[in-house]
């Protein structure tokens, strides 16, 4: 029903639960979990007998000495570094420079915010004084060169916001890359196996749409809507917002939305203008997309649930706000659709993107995560081995498959959190995390996701202990990435 999305995508409003469940406790009703433990039965028995037939490779890492200056003669040692002069030298002439030796630098490719590429020199260690980076947008394939014994740097001049600034990476190795161990590189096979590399939520087409808005450029969708909303009596909040007054809106809104599917039908039955209007509507919904929320559901009822989901993958929603929740809510749509239609490819990278947040919004403050829950039990009751898939999305390597998902550290930490397997989830966390056959940028970042994890937990009692297993494991990392940044010339 449409009230429950205006409830909860409205701003400042509190839910006890964030979608409300089924009578099994989960999101999807048991006829949706039972359709998809069949194709997921499927799948597992496929990957048994699926061979590593490829090498993941790990993110190109080196280790390389940093330096800071944002004092003395900066545009001379700028001029420096272009002249390559030698690490040794150059602290020496510039006594002002603060300096880290042997940091580990993982090197990035990807594309910005804008769609340009991009690449990104790193460093990786548990104390963020350990972390520094450099950032490039031009002549990228420069970087492809071999580094050992050259700076990279970036300049930043003098703004009324900061004082100009130079930082600077000088490789005392070329960077490479190492295999996934077999064991973990399973883990990642399974994931491309559950979750489709064919396949995307979205069509690049989709358009963008926020909550309450309308698509000027869907004028046939809009009347038809218009038209339902005044044959229905739809109410209408127009004044000048009063809580108490919104309140009572909201009662009005949610019986009219109560009723409003036997209205419908209702004037569907005696008024031949509705399959005129519906019929112009549903035909501009599907050349130019720019659907509704509303729409969408008379599409699922008098097309069908394939097309409604059709047009539902045709507009991506963003969010107005920090608690609006209409991003996870069109989702959750997709998700239960997708079931329904058994669609595994879209069910599986929709709930996904539920589990990690993967959504667009306006803004987005912290106080507003704690309501958005993981949902990884509803993985789980559809014998999904959800540990692998979750590690699997973990670990990050160079070359993924095309559409490869790559999960959020901080969602999957609270995910695992809520695993009905915890000992499991642990026990593989920190095997991994002590494992020296793994290169270590993913030893770190497995690392954070026990870090996660551990945090999330209720059980004070198993926190304390498990805080005292990482710090064992961690006594197996390279010194490196643990011990606290000082600077050093």
């Amino acid at each position: 029903m449409l009230a429950l999305a205006l409830v909860l995508s409205t701003p400042c409003l509190s839910q006890e639960t964030e979608f409300g469940a089924s009578h099994n406790g989960l999101i999807y009703a048991d006829t949706t979990v039972n359709r998809l433990k069949f194709i997921v039965d499927s799948l597992n028995l496929k990957f048994k007998v699926c061979e590593l037939n490829r090498v993941y490779l790990s993110k190109p890492q080196a280790i390389a000495n940093f330096i800071f200056m944002d004092t003395g003669n900066i545009k001379s040692a700028v001029n420096d570094l272009k002249e390559n002069m030698p690490y040794e030298d150059f602290i020496l002439k510039y006594d002002k420079s603060k300096a880290t030796k042997d940091l580990l630098v993982v090197k990035f490719k990807y594309k910005d915010y804008g769609d340009k590429d991009v690449v990104e020199f790193r460093s990786i260690g548990l104390d963020e004084k350990l972390e520094h980076s450099c950032t490039f947008d031009k002549a990228i394939t420069t970087y492809d060169k071999p580094l050992k014994g050259k700076w990279i740097y970036t300049f930043s001049e003098k703004s009324q916001y900061s004082k100009e600034s130079l930082r600077a990476f000088y490789f005392k190795e070329e960077f490479a890359s190492q295999p996934i161990p077999e064991k973990y590189a399973r883990m990642i096979q399974y994931s491309d196996c559950m979750v489709d590399t064919t396949t995307q939520v979205f069509y690049d087409k989709a358009t963008r749409s926020r909550r309450g808005s309308k698509d000027e450029e869907s004028p046939r969708i809009n009347s038809f809507v218009e038209y339902i909303h005044k044959a229905t009596n739809k109410p209408e909040y127009t004044a000048e917002y009063n809580e108490k007054d919104y309140e009572k809106y909201i009662v009005k809104y949610q019986l009219w939305d109560s009723l409003r599917p036997k209205q419908v039908d209702s004037l569907r039955k005696v008024d031949a203008k509705f399959t005129t209007l519906y019929n112009q509507a549903l035909e501009e919904a599907k050349t130019n997309g720019g659907s509704s929320e509303e729409f969408e559901e008379y599409v699922g009822v008098y097309s069908s649930k394939k097309t409604e989901l059709e047009l539902k993958r045709n507009r991506r929603v963003v969010g107005g706000c920090s608690m609006d929740n209409s991003p996870r809510i069109h989702a959750l749509n997709i998700a239960k659709l997708s079931a329904e239609t058994t669609n595994w490819e879209i069910f599986l990278r929709s709930h996904l993107d539920i589990m990690n947040d993967r959504f667009e919004r306006v803004s987005d403050g912290s106080y507003a995560w704690g309501r958005r829950k993981t949902y990884i039990r509803e993985l789980e009751v559809l014998d999904i081995n959800v540990h692998d898939l979750l590690l699997g999305i973990t670990l990050r390597i160079d070359n993924p498959s095309m559409n490869h998902y790559f999960g959020s550290i901080s969602r999957i930490g609270r995910a695992l959190s809520e695993t009905i397997k915890s000992d499991e989830a642990e026990s593989k966390m920190l095997q991994l995390i002590s494992d020296q056959s793994v290169d270590t940028y993913n030893r770190v970042l497995i690392y954070y996701l026990f870090l996660n994890y551990n945090h999330t937990i209720e059980d004070k009692t198993k926190q304390t202990l498990n805080a005292e297993k990482l710090k064992k494991a961690v006594e197996t990392f390279p010194a490196n990435v643990v011990l606290k940044a000082k600077a050093q010339k």
